[in-house]
């Protein structure tokens, strides 16, 4: 078939969980499919994409700062649509995809994001639509609004949400296709009336991630994430202010090592004062991080879809400590897989106890490994997205 995948940016390098699904998706479909990928940005296509062929805007998504960004936010309130679709499905992609159809028979589209969407409206006549939700968006907003405490921001929030809960409904509606990456989320989606919803998880690559022999440092945690996304912003700063204290009363030499990119400047600078905090910023390989530590870590708050994270951190044979939001979406159990706790005080009672036996815990880690061996490998999933595209086209 020939599929036009619509998104908002090339998924390399692969230093997040959505670009690191995307790409390990297509690069197994590519063998099977032709495949144009649309996406904002400027200059060549990536070497990694050999198979795909990569188009850009010619011009980078708008900037989500400065005095553009914040006129933005306010000139959002006159507009029926939430920000994030506005500020992506402009009226550039609106074009390029048009382009693309008219000129070239495209035997589906795919959008890798929800508000992506919006851009293909126009074309939906002609050629049948697969939506990939990665997340429940109005979940996460309506997340966010529970945990914002500052009164001017809540309420921007709340009107996010209300714009979000509207425009999903009718966005996967309007598609042929809903891809879920979780049971859960798809529920949601086949209350809102959509035609078809599937599952495909999200997976691990297990011959990357494999197990390691890496000393391993005493006591030690660690937190793998994209630091400039919202919801691990929230996890860590709670889990800073409100757990890490508490694991410090029973372990005063704890360590807890924050990796990932773009962190924000209020964590930089705790990982330069804070004793026992260490913030990394952008690496070329999470690996080391996760194998040298003791407790992999998701004190997650807010969030949707199903983290990658704990895949990759059970595929190295991790014990890994999460709150209930935070591996939502698996088929993990706790006690049997991994720990879930949701409260400050049983996060940081969870984490002193694995830390000071560590080898209690040896045998969840190998059954969460298991676990994840048995369902989230990349070639399986692969092979079920292969499924609803044929059954879609």
């Amino acid at each position: 078939m020939k599929v036009l995948v619509v998104d908002e940016e090339v998924p390399f390098p692969l230093n997040t969980g959505k670009r690191i699904r995307t790409w390990n998706l297509l690069r197994r479909l590519k063998d099977r499919h032709e495949i144009t990928f649309l996406s904002w940005g400027r200059g060549e296509a990536p070497a990694d994409g050999d198979g795909v062929r990569f188009m850009n805007l010619g011009q980078e998504l708008p900037a989500m700062q400065g005095p553009g960004f914040y006129a933005g936010l306010l000139g959002n309130l006159l507009s029926p649509l939430p920000y994030s679709v506005q500020r992506h499905a402009g009226q550039a992609m609106k074009q390029a995809v048009r382009t693309l159809v008219a000129k070239e028979r495209f035997d589906l589209i795919h959008c890798e994001w929800t508000p992506y969407v919006e851009a293909v409206r126009a074309v939906m006549g002609d050629c049948p639509t697969v939506l990939s939700a990665h997340n429940v968006e109005a979940r996460i907003w309506e997340r966010y609004l529970k945990t914002e405490t500052h009164p001017l921001k809540k309420e921007y929030i709340r009107i996010q949400h209300r714009k979000f809960d509207r425009f999903e409904r009718d966005a996967a509606r309007a598609c042929a296709h809903v891809v879920a990456v979780s049971h859960k989320d798809a529920s949601v989606f086949s209350s809102y009336g959509c035609p078809k919803v599937s599952v495909v998880p999200n997976g691990v690559d297990e011959a990357y991630f494999y197990v390691r022999k890496d000393p391993v440092q005493d006591r030690s945690l660690v937190f793998t994430g994209s630091m400039d996304w919202r919801p691990n912003q929230d996890g860590i700063a709670y889990f800073l202010n409100d757990i890490f204290p508490l694991i410090k009363k029973s372990l005063p030499n704890v360590t807890v090592t924050i990796v990932g990119r773009n962190p924000p400047a209020w964590l930089t600078v705790l990982g330069t004062t804070l004793e026992g905090v260490r913030v990394t910023g952008t690496v070329d390989d999470v690996r080391p991080y996760i194998a040298e530590s003791t407790l992999y870590i998701v004190p997650l708050r807010v969030g949707g879809g199903s983290r990658l994270k704990i895949l990759e951190a059970l595929a190295m044979n991790k014990v890994v400590l999460s709150t209930t939001i935070g591996a939502e979406g698996l088929h993990l159990d706790d006690g049997q897989h991994l720990l879930l706790r949701d409260d400050a005080q049983s996060f940081a009672d969870a984490a002193v106890e694995a830390l000071r036996a560590p080898e209690r815990f040896d045998s969840l880690a190998r059954q969460g490994r298991e676990r994840v061996m048995e369902l989230y490998t990349w070639d399986r999933i692969a092979a079920a997205l292969d499924e609803v595209w044929s059954a879609t086209a």
